[in-house]
């Protein structure tokens, strides 16, 4: 007789087991919804308004600089996305970016395109290894490190420049933003060639299961082995290269560079981020996620100036942008939340 109240109570604790696991699986169908639905919803309602509702959005030219200016945003959201995985964050892309520019372009007029290139790229690296080192040998936090180097990186280009735009005399250099192949911008396919290594490299190799370990756990990353340190100081110099390719991207697509260029940068790399899917507590990056947000973004600005609103209305849609992707990230936030607890029940 006794093993009958037994045999129920077993059977209520398989029951709440069973609901549990339940609730676990829709909270992770919910997150990965998130995720997905979260960039491509707003993707498609913004490309069918444009389509529908914006003259000459679907021109060559409209679409060549909306490609154009999604590549070179998309290539610094990369190293961005890197940074908030391993749960950092940069600010100072955009004062990298525009150091890197002058500076390249400097170097143009003075020893020519690759050259010029080149030393672009090194300085972005340089100036990524500079917030590299601050938040790993120093302690000090991603956020206020890079917050500091924001306004000395940005103090070095108007010294760099003397507040006067640096002309680029190379023809050949500015003609790589502006030719293509087979129709397409080159540099809109060296964003697609970078975020497929960029995935390759995340996804398959032994570094990007770092980058997941040390977003998800900084702490069991150590015990199992991670050296913490190493990978945010890759991630941290990773993004200033990107931010250096996209500054090269960037004088070439201007022609002429001056020490104000790419302000407000860092809001645009992190909402492109946080709306891709990569969550701002860190984790799995979403490369994908963040190239096709660079799109939106970029799409949203065409449409604004083809339409002759005023750029500081720009700043209300990057600011409600923004907005809309940290929501997402807290919505996905808390399915985990949800998800975990069912799995512990």
């Amino acid at each position: 007789m006794p093993e009958a109240p037994t045999t129920a109570a077993a059977a209520l604790v398989a029951d709440e087991r069973a609901r549990s696991a339940e609730r676990a699986r829709r909270a992770d169908h919910r997150r990965r919804l998130l995720q997905n639905a979260g960039v491509l919803i707003p993707f498609l309602l913004v490309l069918l308004a444009g389509l529908l509702v914006v003259p000459n959005f679907s021109s060559s030219s409209n679409v060549t600089n909306v490609l154009v200016n999604a590549a070179i945003l998309a290539i610094v959201g990369y190293g961005m996305t890197l940074v908030i995985a391993v749960r950092g964050i940069d600010l100072s892309v955009g004062s990298a970016q525009a150091l890197a520019a002058c500076v390249a372009a400097a170097a143009v007029n003075a020893a020519g395109p690759l050259v010029g290139a080149i030393v672009g790229i090194a300085v972005g690296a340089g100036l990524g290894l500079v917030n590299g080192l601050i938040v790993t040998q120093l302690r000090v936090p991603g956020f206020i490190a890079t917050l500091s180097t924001m306004s000395v990186f940005r103090g070095l280009v108007l010294l760099f420049t003397g507040g006067a735009p640096i002309m680029i005399a190379s023809v050949g250099f500015k003609s790589v933003s502006t030719s293509s192949v087979l129709g397409v911008p080159v540099p809109f396919l060296l964003a697609v060639v970078l975020g497929a290594a960029a995935v390759f490299v995340l996804g398959r190799m032994r570094f990007g299961k770092h980058v997941v370990a040390v977003g998800d756990n900084p702490e069991a990353a150590v015990d199992t082995g991670i050296s913490v340190n190493r990978v945010l100081l890759w991630a941290y110099l990773v993004a200033g290269a990107s931010a250096g390719v996209g500054g090269v991207l960037l004088a070439s697509q201007l022609g002429a560079v001056n020490g104000s260029v790419a302000s407000g940068l860092e809001l645009q790399a992190i909402a492109i981020v946080v709306l891709g899917g990569t969550s701002m507590a860190g984790g799995r990056p979403r490369i994908a996620g963040t190239f096709v947000a660079a799109l939106l973004l970029s799409m949203i600005n065409s449409g604004l100036n083809l339409l002759n609103v005023p750029s500081f209305y720009q700043y209300v849609a990057l600011g409600a942008l923004l907005v809309f992707a940290l929501s997402i990230d807290g919505a996905q936030r808390a399915a985990v939340r949800r998800m975990l607890v069912g799995r512990i029940s």
